[in-house]
């Protein structure tokens, strides 16, 4: 969550360094890569653990009235704000459609009550500096008013009043949380001054808003296929400039230049095969482990594995050391050279996969873990074609034309610093593999805080490289504007992640890469105020006894540790107050099915109830009879219409008592 006039100002101000046109001395290799692990390890030396007791408690605080007139119960809610602070209006009312701002959140409820939804005041219009936005906000003292009804003999003071939200000045934001009961009526009865007006307003504005609304477009493939098919040319750029890839341009421009001469004509067929053969052994990979690359992939092995890899080829990026494919593969692709034809050429492409495979192994897993959700074998091989395809392009233009090759201009300066930077990527992704392991052990190791504090610590060494701060042997002597541009959002992309690392909200991806935060609340049972839901986290069987203990539905969440699409509905939609009016009517069985605990018995329900293995899955069921209610087998990720709908729904089907 961005304040108003912080990062981006602050950044804005960073000023451009003029570069020396001699090169400086360049350390050995190894030395350059010892001193990057020293500068990271000193930024998480440096590093303090959150502070206790600051929440904020005396920049927002708050007081509750209720009264009764005639069958009437009247609730007043008084919230006043530091001076120089403001909080934000309610959700789906926030401003501009790209406001940074999070929405504030205030719910009554009380044992024989029932309320209608709070009306909140008058917000007011702010402008977002810098990033051409405005937000609805509130300053100084304000009032919440609630109408509703009691039950005979339904005393006041079992009213409760629960406010959530996030309060900022001009630098930074922190989160509140109010639980008010409530005051003598008459110390309050000044609160209920603008009780009509505010009454009315929102009458007017409901009336306003009776008109038809634009329909919430029907959940479908298309948009998370192009998201996928992205990812999956995106690791294939990354693929190219992988160091066992390079041995392979020589071997084509031999090839190609041999097949030209001896053929005499257009190569282009021959061209098209060697892609073809590319993309088939990429294909043939994704068919052969796809239904099998989900309880791999999220293993926490596999990911300390995987990130190990990430961190060894990190190295050899910034040339610490050389990574040579097998001698076999490279002899296999010199005889596949000499069987000539199509199928020689169609054995060129195959041997270019299986040799860069060991460089591209880490990508091409989680390419599969992401395309196997569900076990859907065509969408792992559209993807893994997408993925050969950008790999196979650059070598197949370069088939048609091998002389070409010598006239890109620098092509050892742009490449070189290509590698360097992406190695810097890979320590990124190592530590997100290495989080995943850390969450679902529970280790609390790699924190949130710490998680984004290393991640500020590797792009700022990234943006410092760019720059030509950090230098490595056979880097180019002058910065090329392009560069200096790429290191400047680069820069700007670490300040983000130190903004994040400081305690403050994020954008709903970056929250949902991180780690949980610290604060998380742990363990199997987590309940709160009386208008929350409860959640009972891998234990189906308790889940059950206490929903049909409390005579209420059972909502079944299948979800995981490292899958991000569920952390962003746990933390993006789940908190949102119609979504939490809907499941405080339910019970929550949050099965994880990445973790340790009751790992077995919570995949043999998945694959029960769901016949799929894809996360997240969401039912709600009958907890006596185990009867279906309702079932949302897909999500689109941040929109709560769908999942509102899909409670209700279960809701609506429960059985009366």
């Amino acid at each position: 969550m961005l304040a108003r006039g912080g990062l981006l100002s602050s950044a804005a101000r960073a000023s451009r360094r003029e570069l020396p046109l001699r090169s400086p001395p360049t350390m050995s290799i190894p030395s350059q890569a010892a001193r990057l692990v020293c500068l990271l390890l000193v930024f998480a030396g440096l590093w303090p653990a959150p502070a206790a007791g600051q929440d904020g408690s005396d920049k927002v605080t708050g007081a509750l009235y209720a009264k009764r007139v005639g069958d009437e119960v009247r609730v007043a809610i008084e919230v006043e704000i530091a001076d120089g602070y403001h909080i934000y209006h309610r959700d789906g009312e926030l401003g501009h459609p790209d406001a940074a701002a999070y929405p504030t959140s205030v719910v009554v409820a009380g044992d024989g009550f029932t309320f209608e939804p709070v009306v909140f005041p008058t917000p007011h219009r702010a402008e977002q500096e810098g990033l051409g936005t405005w937000v609805w906000e509130h300053t100084g003292i304000v009032h919440f008013y609630a109408r509703g009804a009691g039950a005979e003999g339904a005393e006041l003071g079992a009213i409760r009043a629960t406010a959530h939200g996030q309060f900022c000045d001009a630098l930074s934001c922190d989160f509140f949380d109010l639980e008010l009961a409530p005051e003598p009526e008459l110390a309050g009865s000044s609160a209920f001054a603008g009780w009509d007006k505010a009454f009315a307003a929102a009458a007017a504005q409901a009336q306003a808003d009776r008109g038809p609304k634009p329909e919430t477009p029907p959940a479908g493939p298309q948009q998370p296929l192009g998201a996928f098919l992205l990812a999956a040319v995106l690791w294939g750029l990354f693929a190219l400039v992988m160091p066992c890839t390079y041995p392979m341009i020589p071997i084509t421009i031999s090839f190609f230049t041999k097949q030209a001469s001896a053929r005499n004509s257009s190569s282009l067929g021959l061209s098209f095969m060697y892609g073809l053969g590319i993309v088939a052994i990429f294909v043939l990979i994704g068919l052969v482990f796809g239904s099998v690359i989900i309880p791999f992939a999220t293993h926490p092995v596999t990911n300390l594995l995987i990130g190990a890899v990430f961190i060894v080829f990190a190295f050899s990026l910034f040339g610490a050391f050389t990574i040579e494919p097998p001698r076999f593969l490279l002899n296999a692709a010199g005889g596949a050279s000499n069987v000539g034809g199509v199928l020689g050429v169609f054995l060129m492409g195959a041997t270019l996969a299986v040799t860069s495979f060991t460089c591209t192994a880490p990508f091409v897993g989680t390419l599969l873990a992401a395309g196997a959700q569900g076990g859907n074998l065509a969408r792992i091989a559209v993807g893994m074609a997408t993925f050969g395809a950008t790999m196979a392009v650059p070598f197949v233009l370069l088939s048609l034309v091998p002389g070409k090759l010598k006239s890109i201009p620098r092509s050892g300066e742009w490449m070189h610093s290509i590698k360097v930077f992406l190695g810097f990527v890979e320590l990124a992704a190592a530590l997100k593999f290495l989080s995943n392991a850390d969450v679902v052990w529970d280790w609390a190791f790699l924190s949130r805080e710490l998680f984004l504090f290393l991640w500020f610590g590797t792009f700022l060494a990234a943006a410092l490289y760019l720059f030509g701060v950090i230098r490595l042997q056979g880097d180019p002597a002058e910065v090329s504007p392009v560069r200096m541009s790429i290191g400047v959002a680069t820069l700007l992309f670490a300040m983000y992640c130190l903004y994040g690392a400081l305690g403050n909200r994020l954008d709903r991806v970056m929250t949902a890469l991180a780690p949980p935060y610290s604060n998380t609340l742990a363990g199997p049972v987590d309940s709160g105020a009386s208008s929350r839901a409860l959640v009972i986290k891998d234990d189906y069987d308790a889940a059950r006894a206490e929903a049909l203990a409390r005579g209420v539905p059972l909502l079944l969440n299948f979800t995981g540790h490292t899958c991000v699409n569920c952390r962003q509905m746990e933390l993006a939609v789940f908190p949102r107050p119609e979504v939490q009016s809907l499941l405080a009517q339910m019970v929550e069985a949050r099965l994880h099915t990445d973790g340790r605990t009751n790992l077995e018995r919570i995949l043999e329900l998945q694959a029960r109830f769901t016949q799929s293995k894809a996360n997240p899955y969401y039912l709600v069921i009958d907890a006596k009879t185990e009867r279906e209610l309702s079932r949302l087998d897909h999500a689109v990720v941040g929109d709560p219409h769908e999942f509102v709908e899909f409670l209700q729904l279960g809701l609506a089907g429960a059985p009366a008592d």
